[in-house]
């Protein structure tokens, strides 16, 4: 899966729950920052896993680990009636007076009269878009009914802020600051932080909103492994897990306006695109008291963002429809299913307290009656943010009339305790079969799961050393024991960065990117390990930090850097985007640097003739350097390559291939010319084709394609002369797939012929040619529904 893809879904993934407002601060801004097309997008190879983690915290923050669908629970059956669906059409797009923006006045303080929503205002501080020293900031407004007379709820703030929700008297509103809870005061005064209790394991508390008594609140709780709905007696400090609701919590958690029931969405999709059928997003209802868990919209129709109607009668949500979303409403048993708009434009909804529907659109505030009749545009988008791209993530939600007032603040949460009925243990995966000549061997994982090692450097003892991702830990394959062990840990973690064996046995490991809150920080500096003491220490530091660069080692000992993205190094002690989705052709290298390892120093060398990354090195025979490919979301990949020439230190132009490739392979053959195989295309396609290079004329030839498209795949050298190609990940540009198939070129015929199954599909893995002429293929990612899940298992093949 590229970042174009991922960026794509994790877009209708927040969508879904809670508008892109309601993500994390540090993702919010990294997505925001992309234009809505964007060109052909890299797989950063290095931050797949950092990503991984991170859209399980992500959605922890947005109110609980999104379910990937129904089948890990097996709550009460419901049978859903067929939908009963009445299309009202609403008739054209009214063009009322458009007032001027919100200017800095207090609204009228009667209730039902205000709107509170988020808005985006520059504020001075850093983040990856920050310019003149300032950043657009999610901030929590309030605005009359008409759009005017709007104030920030708390100005001056310079935090990202979303969640918005009332209490049932109109007079406070509850919100998600950076991560943190507050209940400010519509009146003005200090926000009061709200103790909800979340303590290790629980990674946050979100989406809160409180019950129609003002005694209650209910939000989604989620720890780094899971998530569930959760709920707060205010008076008492009573902290309920809904244990059902687990181990994939759910979003936008409302209570009925009894009280009794809560009603809340789980993520799916409408079409992955993938080989997994798609689990759809859908609305379950769950007692109060954590029992009686149900799935209540239609099981053929994808269902987000549920919220009850003032009366109880019934259920809002939206179903996504192409790019956008429509409204529907049904009774809270799922029956008559009615939809009321029908051009996908809708981006978010809630009930005004009259009964109505409040949504938005790109033109602005909608409302629409209950029954899909006299739709009309309330404010206009000029009226209520500076930039129209904004007002998706606005999210307004209407003021009470006037109900209960809350339990005050500050409140002082108890110990949680777990209720209702535990969600079933799912089924275990079965252990998928191999193709002859596959065999399982040892598991690398680290004490959080992930594997570690996104570099695989076989040591002259014959070991295998796994280092680099979002872990300093590493680890020493034996092949003579078939184990993974624990060696020494590197002195920073560094994802997407590169290994090499030196001359002397030692392994250096250059750059890469910080991982978590450091993870915007791209590094300039490199490490040693010592197979003799099993230890990590820093050498010299590169003249430009760099990450999915190359590293090749050159015939007199030296190493050549190539390429990469580049970004600030260093901590700024400013917490940063923390995945950079935004690759621009100013932040792709050209420059290449030299590394010595008798004085442990960097320096400069000539230049390539374009930016590069995620491309290749590979060294001939005759000393020089192959630098192919490369491209990314910001620029187009090329197709000629680059001849390094250590002798002179400058890079020549050379052949080109037959198509640009980036994210491809390429390998030395044993009669010097060098086989690429796959890549990505620059329509989003993966190429199934290869190419032989010939040094000696300098040119590219096609040669027999593959039965596969891949890229991210491994091809590995054999003794023999063969080529081992296995896993890497597929597409057409719509549909894709990661690949447990492996397939065996052999230069003498130009032909490549299958393999047979590695078990578990992979891709961003390693492959290393053992000393006995086995190849060990370990870790990488596969792909559902979901997103990346990392893998631990390792397989040997002997050819």
């Amino acid at each position: 899966m590229t970042d174009r893809e991922l960026e794509r879904r994790l877009r209708d993934w927040y969508a879904a729950v809670d508008g892109i407002d309601g993500a994390p601060a540090d993702l919010r801004e990294s997505l925001a920052a992309i234009p809505a097309s964007i060109p052909a997008a890299a797989p950063r190879a290095g931050r797949r896993r950092g990503l991984t983690l991170l859209a399980v915290a992500a959605v922890l923050v947005v109110g609980g680990a999104l379910a990937a669908g129904s089948g890990l629970l097996t709550p009460k059956p419901v049978v859903t009636p067929p939908p009963n669906v009445a299309v009202v059409v609403p008739s054209g797009e009214p063009t009322p007076s458009e007032p001027s923006s919100p200017i800095p006045t207090v609204p009228a303080a009667r209730s039902g009269e205000s709107i509170a929503f988020i808005r985006i205002v520059p504020r001075k501080r850093s983040c990856f878009r920050s310019t003149g020293g300032t950043c657009p900031t999610a901030r929590a407004w309030v605005v009359s009914a008409d759009g005017g007379g709007g104030h920030e709820l708390v100005p001056d703030g310079v935090t990202n802020q979303s969640d918005l929700a009332w209490s049932p008297d109109g007079t406070r509103l509850i919100y998600s600051d950076d991560g943190r809870l507050f209940v400010a005061d519509l009146a003005g005064g200090t926000p009061h932080a709200a103790d909800t209790g979340c303590a290790a394991p629980c990674f946050a508390d979100s989406q809160p909103a409180f019950s129609p008594d003002g005694q209650m609140l209910v939000f989604g709780r989620g720890s780094q492994d899971s998530s569930l709905i959760a709920t707060m007696e205010l008076a008492t400090g009573r902290v309920s897990e809904l244990r059902a609701t687990g181990p994939d919590g759910g979003a936008s958690p409302r209570w009925s306006p009894d009280g009794r029931q809560i009603v809340f969405g789980r993520f799916g999709e409408k079409d992955s695109g993938g080989p997994v059928p798609p689990k759809l997003s859908a609305v379950w209802i769950v007692d109060a008291d954590g029992q009686n868990l149900r799935q209540v919209s239609p099981t053929t129709l994808a269902a987000e963002s549920p919220a009850w109607s003032p009366d109880g009668a019934h259920i809002l949500f939206l179903s996504p429809d192409g790019d956008g979303q429509d409204v529907y409403t049904m009774r809270p048993d799922g029956t008559d299913v009615s939809q009321l708009t029908s051009d996908g434009s809708v981006v978010s909804a809630g009930w005004t307290p009259d009964g109505r529907i409040l949504f938005v659109r790109t033109s602005g505030w909608w409302t629409v009656d209950a029954d899909g009749s006299n739709a009309a545009l309330i404010v206009a988008t000029k009226a209520l943010v500076a930039a129209a791209g904004d007002i998706d993530q606005t999210r307004p939600t209407w003021q009470p009339l006037g109900g209960s007032a809350i339990v005050p603040p500050p409140w002082t949460a108890a110990t949680a305790i777990a209720v209702g009925p535990p969600a079933p243990t799912p089924s275990p995966t079965a252990v998928p079969s191999l193709a002859p000549g596959f065999a399982w061997t040892g598991v690398a994982g680290s004490a959080g799961g992930s594997p570690v090692g996104q570099t695989a450097t076989l040591l002259e003892d014959g070991r295998v050393l796994f280092a680099g991702s979002c872990d300093t830990g590493a680890q020493l394959y034996d092949p003579a024991t078939g184990a993974f062990l624990p060696t020494g840990h590197m002195t920073a973690a560094r994802a997407g960065s590169a290994a090499t064996r030196l001359a002397d046995g030692r392994v250096l490991l250059t750059g890469g990117s910080g991982c978590g809150a450091d993870s915007e920080n791209v590094l300039a500096t490199a490490e040693v390990f010592d197979p003799a003491s099993g230890t990590f220490s820093l050498t010299g530091t590169m003249r430009t930090p760099r990450e999915s660069h190359t590293s090749t080692l050159l015939a007199d000992g030296r190493v050549l850097i190539t390429g990469g993205m580049t970004g600030p190094s260093g901590s700024s002690g400013v917490t940063l985007a923390a995945f950079r989705f935004a690759e621009t052709s100013g932040n792709v290298l050209k420059t290449a640097e030299i590394y010595d390892p008798a004085t442990g120093t960097f320096t400069k060398t000539g230049s390539m003739s374009t930016i590069r990354d995620q491309h290749t090195a590979t060294l001939l025979e005759d000393g020089r350097v192959l630098v192919l490919g490369g491209g990314g979301e910001g620029y187009a990949p090329v197709a000629f390559g680059d001849l390094y020439d250590p002798a002179t230190g400058t890079f020549s132009k050379t052949g080109s291939m037959k198509v640009p490739r980036w994210l491809q392979v390429a390998t030395l053959l044993n009669d010097g010319r060098v086989l690429v195989t796959g890549g990505r295309s620059p329509n989003d396609s993966v190429y199934a084709s290869a190419e032989i290079f010939d040094p000696a004329a300098g040119r590219f030839s096609s040669t027999d394609t593959m039965d596969d498209g891949r890229q991210q795949h491994t091809a590995t050298l054999l003794q023999d002369g063969r080529v081992l190609v296995a896993g890497g990940y597929w597409s057409n540009g719509q549909n894709w797939r990661v690949l447990a198939s492996t397939e065996v070129y052999d230069p003498s015929t130009g032909k490549f012929g299958p393999a047979g199954s590695m078990g578990t599909p992979r891709e961003g893995h390693t492959a290393t040619l053992l000393d006995d002429g086995r190849v060990l293929i370990a870790g990488g990612d596969d792909i559902g529904n979901r997103g990346a899940v990392p893998i631990t298992s390792a397989v040997l093949y002997q050819p």
